[in-house]
């Protein structure tokens, strides 16, 4: 099968939802499929990964913040128009916004022109978020929303998801929460609607034995009787990391907060504030940017992953730290399968998730790695890919 696969994000860098698209796109490609890229490159990021039976071509993804549907997104509407003379793909499977232009252009042939050869292929949308759940989720917060967001970025994109949903011959989204939300907010079809939950590396993310989990610690200065919690990602306000900072001041002095991963600049200053003036410098060692290859060695040293975001898809950076035998505290999502190991945050004030990681890291926790694996690898989240892909062939045919 020839399949044109549309991302915004894509490595290098590591950052953002690139991991899950590679992931997906490496297993796909393992079971013999042709596949096409047109990914989202970031100014002077180096050489885009380009895997095995896979082609693929970077644009410049956003030259202002907030322009991405009115500037990247235009040009590669009009290459896609020029790539498709010379060559025809069996799917199309179109993560985001990036798409925003070929999901009207689809739109048009549809209204004016029904027996066009271009929607004889198979269009699916895959959804990440949906735009409206994320502003509703960010207003029910009080959360500040900066002036682009509000007025450029956000309303185009949901016209994005909006045209997404009218265009696919069917859709993919990461949780059951967000299918609810398409089809409240947008009208989605439920028949045309599959759950296919982010993945995990099992042969990358996996424990370690007790001496290299000691190394690791010493590497990054930490005690052997340290309790380190980890939390790792973009770091964005709407991810409460400044909620877990402040968790510590209601915690012992052994426990220490390893932050792994880059952020939002505005963010990351008021964390640093924040330590500052809390005098938690001495318990919190911030990473910043870590390549996906090497997060696994920051998990591997840890007691407990905490992520007390205010919504999510389904996270695989859970999964992850499932897989490396950490026990997860979470909030933001539900899985709809019971995973040991796996805990919930009541709510995601400092006290209560200083409350909540001392529970848990006063248990003796089994975390169950197999089933995980089982539920969550990358080879099935590509086998469940296949089911949508027979789904939209049928219909076509």
């Amino acid at each position: 099968m020839k399949i044109l696969r549309i991302i915004y994000d894509w490595p290098e860098p590591w950052v953002g939802l690139s991991p899950h698209p590679y992931e997906l796109t490496v297993s796909q490609a393992k079971k013999g499929h042709e596949i096409t890229v047109f990914a989202g490159q970031w100014p002077r990021s180096g050489k885009m990964q380009t895997p095995e039976n896979v082609t693929v071509k970077g644009f410049i993804r956003e030259p202002l913040k907030g322009t991405l549907n009115i500037t990247t997104s235009i040009a590669l509407f009009f290459y896609y128009l020029k790539w498709r003379k010379q060559n025809t793909p069996d799917v199309v499977h179109a993560h985001g916004h990036f798409a925003i232009w070929i999901y009207l252009y689809r739109l048009f042939l549809k209204r004016f022109f029904k027996k066009a050869k271009e929607l004889d292929i198979p269009l699916v949308a895959h959804f990440h978020n949906t735009v409206e759940g994320r502003k509703q989720k960010l207003e029910s917060t009080g959360a500040s929303i900066d002036p682009i967001s509000q007025y450029l970025s956000w309303p185009l994109a949901k016209l994005s998801d909006q045209w997404a949903i009218k265009a696919a011959d069917a859709y993919i989204f990461v949780s059951d929460e967000l299918k609810e939300e398409a089809k409240k907010f947008y009208g989605a079809s439920e028949e045309k609607s599959f759950i296919v939950e982010s993945g995990v590396n099992d042969a990358l993310f996996r424990p370690v034995g007790e001496e290299e989990k000691e190394k690791t610690r010493h590497d990054l200065d930490l005690d052997r009787l340290d309790r380190v919690i980890i939390n790792y990602g973009m770091m964005v306000e709407r991810k409460n990391i400044h909620e877990l900072i402040l968790s510590l001041k209601h915690l012992p002095e052994k426990y220490k907060l390893l932050l792994v991963g880059p952020g939002d600049n505005e963010y990351l200053e008021k964390l640093n504030q924040i330590i500052k003036d809390n005098k938690l410098t001495s318990r919190i060692i911030q990473a910043g940017y870590t390549p996906y290859p090497q997060i696994p060695i920051a998990l591997q040293a840890a007691d407990i992953f905490v992520l007390p975001s205010s919504f999510e898809g389904t996270p695989k950076v859970v999964m992850e730290s499932l897989s490396c035998g950490v026990p997860a505290l979470v909030s933001g999502f539900k899985l709809s399968e019971d995973i040991k190991g796996l805990f919930y945050l009541d709510s995601t004030d400092a006290e209560t998730i200083a409350r909540q990681i001392r529970e848990v890291d006063q248990q003796s926790v089994y975390v169950d790695r197999g089933k995980v694996h089982q539920l969550f690898s990358w080879a099935t989240r590509a086998q469940k890919v296949e089911k949508v892909y027979e789904f939209v062939t049928k219909t076509k045919s």
